[in-house]
């Protein structure tokens, strides 16, 4: 066990490799758990046909990327506005702190009620229409929690954040179709690694915000796999290695094996109890879901709130169907997706 306000060990973490660089991850929960928002802002998004061609062809691809953003605002379980926008490499620019790939952009903002991330998001979607989205990421737990040391790793920059914005949907003739005011709970952090995607191992990945506590919890496939829990609570961070027990698996529309229940189980505690809900993305490479979850610490007193869990599979992109498919639902070239 690692108990320490400035390390968060999730080595192995990283789906990517040298070309994919950085990804940077947001997403939160309604106060009500109605509403749920996924932003993703990719130096080469993982999941892109062209990405996997250059580095079959080239090896590591020097220098090139394929940039995109995603966005995803599901309410009751449906999916509201969704948008996957690749866009050509001299869109995108980053530095510390703050990265801006075409007309998107976040960066760290500080004020007088708390510093954070300020999101600006516009986007093509799959209706010809657009959606544009200002929401605000507000510290409330420490930040720049690091993991060193390692080759594939995951930074948790801010586990716990009070996240509050507006997301509007535009038409096509630019006249605005109807605003969503989004406040709740959420999470960011910064994914780096180096590792091909399809050798890359399935994964599965999910965060839960609790009255008194945060609970990230991951399992990355491997001969033997390894799993962890890691526990955020009163400005400390606690970490347990863990093994990952599953049951009663089921395959989706798309074809991706999701089991029923899940546990994360240490040798005292903490312990997570995990029954997945929702979809909040899915396809061919990657499925998210709400899920309700039990956390079980020393004090003996099970909590339970809904989070956030993904199930990926990077391996199924070699599949040229799939990579065809999923491709129909990227948005570049300036248009839209397909759906």
């Amino acid at each position: 066990m690692s108990e320490t306000a400035n390390n968060l060990p999730l080595a192995g973490s990283a789906i990517g490799d040298s070309q994919l660089g950085h990804c940077w991850h947001f997403d939160a929960l309604s106060d009500d758990s109605r509403e749920a928002v996924v932003v993703t802002f990719n130096e080469s998004y993982v999941f892109s046909p062209r990405f996997f061609r250059a580095s079959r062809h080239d090896g590591t691809a020097p220098g090139k990327r394929f940039p995109a953003v995603s966005f995803t605002y599901l309410v009751d379980g449906v999916i509201v506005l969704r948008a996957v926008n690749e866009l050509h490499a001299d869109e995108f620019e980053h530095k510390p702190g703050q990265c801006t790939i075409g007309k998107s952009s976040f960066e760290r903002t500080s004020a007088a009620y708390g510093s954070g991330f300020m999101l600006h998001i516009e986007l093509l979607t799959a209706t010809k229409c657009r959606l544009e989205a200002d929401l605000e990421w507000v510290t409330i737990e420490t930040e720049d929690l690091r993991s060193e040391g390692t080759q594939n790793y995951r930074t948790v920059v801010v586990p716990r954040s009070d996240v509050s914005g507006r997301i509007i949907r535009i038409g096509r003739r630019g006249s605005t179709q109807k605003v969503f005011n989004f406040r709740g709970t959420g999470y960011h952090d910064h994914v780096q690694g180096c590792r091909s995607v399809e050798n890359a191992a399935s994964r599965v990945f999910g965060r839960a915000h609790f009255i008194d506590a945060t609970a990230i919890f991951e399992c990355q496939g491997g001969d033997p796999p390894e799993s962890r829990v890691v526990i955020c609570r009163d400005g400390m961070l606690t970490e347990r290695t863990a093994r990952m027990e599953s049951q009663n698996y089921r395959r989706d529309r798309y074809g991706l094996s999701i089991p029923r229940r899940l546990s994360f189980v240490t040798d005292e505690n903490p312990r997570v109890r995990v029954k997945p809900l929702t979809a909040i993305e899915s396809g061919f490479f990657k499925k998210t879901m709400t899920s309700e979850i039990t956390l079980m610490l020393r004090d003996g007193k099970p909590r339970k709130t809904t989070g956030i869990v993904e199930f990926t599979s990077p391996t199924r992109i070699k599949h040229v169907l799939f990579r065809w498919l999923s491709d129909l639902r990227i948005g570049k070239n300036g248009r839209g997706p397909l759906f």
